[in-house]
């Protein structure tokens, strides 16, 4: 068996392994998993799919034995196709770890850093026995003392590293020794856990760095007397029980996906049975159940839980067998049908197999595969998409419809980093392409419909309030993106703190349907002898197809020829989804001056010698 063929297999065991956890997500097969996943790589070059996985690079410091986090992390980690790569701190180390910058946390370099405390750690070991005999000034003075020891640990990091850094607070305990009488104290046991946790999360509420997770929120929905495992406690400092580590996994999960792009965007709906009681088909618009009263309420309440992450910027559409007449009526007409038309960005209502429409639809919204989220309530159905399209994440709804809101607010699939205005209005923006499109299918050629939609361009540099979208966008555009280099936020703050050596353009489009957003980012790296280097070129695929592009690069010929520059450079890196761009510097006037056999290509063009007229269709608004 040759090498290719030893690789086909180690990754076909892999995907087998993996089906074994999301079947059966326990404690045990997690650590086996990751065992043997672990043994395959070591062995070969074996991937989950066909492409090379990425990589991230996770530290882990903790006051307690924290290794049966790591094999629930690295599976999770598998299971969305990245390859993760851990340090973990010695025991009890983490303040030694954290102030020693030759220690193993540097030079490991970590993309995220989850770090976890026992408060008990940082009291005095008699703490809890002489509490009900301590003053409130004392407890105030103590609880000060750890919040500047945590604040001062979590900004040494910040000033050292750009990794994102998520803090797990502390889990509010059960018993007290005041007994019942704890909360009637001006600051019991409780309180002083629960005041320590809100002063850290207020300390880093407007740090785009770093993140307290509510690891007290999380321990009361798995059951605060099931997360301990005292047994364990006592044998080898691991405080919690095995499958609770597997929770804690799982939701530290929504940290890594927001940060590799591994999030979703798109919610795509089934109808009958799913957004309301019943077929539409059988029952008419009068014998659906969707209303305030049980049944329907059931129905009622899991489409206020869609609407809220429409309000936060997830994409609906609609993926139904039905006659559309009959189910655009029940969004035209019913009176507690709170999801309406304008909501969604696309749908297919059909007889239709509803793979290919997931297929139509994927290209229709213009985003891959991989950003939707698939709800169904026939298992048939959520089989045979699970089948075809891998990349597809399929929701097992229950067979209950009271338990439909509490499935979909349990993942972590849509959570991102930070919200901006774009994410927002994203739904709005997605309703207004629909209304292009009607235009489009009406206007004779594709001249005249750019030209009626009155477009109005405004490009300006990037600023700290677009610092949040410009790295939404760098982290996710895949098809008009000529270089695919991904910052996170930390890096390209810096960019704009360098005014001297980086410019980061932002490209904001309007027309007569509505606004935008900021769709467009490059960032030119100014370098001596008098040469510009483009190093990222993208826009949303949103606003392919109008020629704004081309507005957005003459901008920046402009300013290099308004400031003597005569070489400009840029760079096509070919990757599996931007083939798209290809050519994209040779239509605008660059000569190559280098190809490597990979299909990257570098351009220069002289910005003096360049044309910067603007397309006459255009309205322009740039920076002076």
């Amino acid at each position: 068996m040759d090498a290719d063929q030893v690789e086909k297999k180690n990754r076909e065991e892999i995907d087998r392994l993996l089906g074994l956890v999301r079947e059966d997500p326990s404690y045990r097969n997690y650590w086996m998993v990751s065992k043997k996943i672990k043994q395959l790589l070591s062995s070969s070059s074996a991937t989950t799919s066909a492409e090379k996985q990425d990589t991230i690079t996770i530290a882990v410091l903790s006051s307690f034995t924290i290794d049966p986090l790591i094999p629930c992390l690295s599976v999770e980690c598998h299971l969305v196709k990245l390859e993760p790569k851990f340090y973990v701190a010695p025991f009890n180390r983490f303040q030694d770890v954290i102030l020693d910058q030759s220690s193993g946390l540097y030079s490991s370099n970590p993309e995220i850093i989850f770090f976890f405390v026992e408060l008990e750690s940082l009291l005095d070991e008699m703490f809890r026995v002489n509490f009900p005999r301590m003053s409130v000034d004392e407890r105030k003075s103590e609880l000060e003392q750890v919040f500047s020891k945590l604040k001062g640990l979590i900004d040494t990091l910040t000033s050292r590293m750009e990794s994102l850094i998520v803090f797990s607070n502390f889990i509010v305990p059960k018993w007290s020794p005041l007994g019942i009488l704890d909360n009637k104290d001006e600051l019991g046991l409780k309180k002083f856990y629960r005041q320590l946790n809100e002063k850290l999360a207020e300390a880093f509420r407007d740090s785009r760095q770093v993140f307290v997770f509510d690891l007290d929120a999380v321990a009361g929905y798995f059951g605060k007397a099931r997360c301990y495992n005292h047994a364990q406690w006592y044998r080898g400092s691991i405080p919690y029980d095995n499958e609770f580590f597997v929770v804690i996994a799982k939701e530290l999960m929504a940290y890594v996906k927001a940060l590799k792009s591994r999030n979703r965007k798109c919610l795509v709906l089934d109808l009958d049975n799913t957004l309301w009681g019943g077929i539409i088909g059988e029952d008419g618009i009068e014998g659906i159940k969707l209303d305030k009263l049980y049944p329907g309420n059931q129905y009622y309440d899991f489409q206020k839980t869609i609407l809220s992450l429409y309000n936060r910027g997830i994409i609906l559409a609609v993926n139904s067998k039905n006659n559309p007449e009959d189910a655009l009526e029940v969004f035209q007409k019913h009176p507690y049908m709170l999801i309406k038309e304008n909501h969604l960005a696309s749908y297919r209502i059909n007889w239709q197999d509803k793979v290919q429409n997931l297929i139509e639809l994927a290209k229709d919204i213009n985003i891959g595969l991989d950003s939707m989220v698939f709800v169904d309530d026939n298992p048939v159905e959520r089989a045979r998409v699970k089948q075809s399209l891998p990349d597809v994440l399929v929701v097992d709804l229950p067979k209950t419809p009271a338990h439909y809101r509490a499935t979909l607010e349990s993942l972590n699939d849509f959570d991102v980093l930070s919200l901006t205005e774009e994410d927002l209005k994203r739904g709005e923006m997605y309703y207004a392409r629909r209304k292009r499109k009607d235009l489009e299918s009406k206007v004779q050629n594709i001249e005249d419909f750019i030209k009626s939609l009155e477009i109005t361009s405004e490009i300006k540099l990037a600023d700290e309030f677009s610092l949040p979208r410009v790295t939404s966008l760098l982290n996710r555009t895949n098809q008009f993106n000529l270089t695919t280099r991904r910052y996170n936020e930390v890096e390209v703050r810096h960019m704009l703190e360098e005014p001297s050596k980086f410019r980061i353009y932002t490209l904001r489009v309007r027309d007569k349907f509505g606004d935008e957003g900021i769709v467009g980012v490059a960032i030119v790296k100014i370098e001596p002898q008098n040469q510009w280097y483009i190093d990222s070129f993208l826009m949303s695929c949103r606003v392919i197809g109008r020629k704004i592009e081309t507005a957005f690069l003459r901008k920046i010929i402009k300013d290099a020829r308004n400031e003597g520059v005569e070489n400009l450079v840029a760079e096509y890196i070919p990757t599996r989804k931007n083939k798209l761009v290809k050519t994209f510097y040779e239509g605008h006037g660059f000569e190559i001056i280098e190809e490597r056999e990979n299909g990257s290509k570098r351009y220069r063009l002289n910005p003096q010698q360049a044309k910067i007229d603007y397309p006459e269709y255009l309205t322009v608004i740039e920076d002076a």
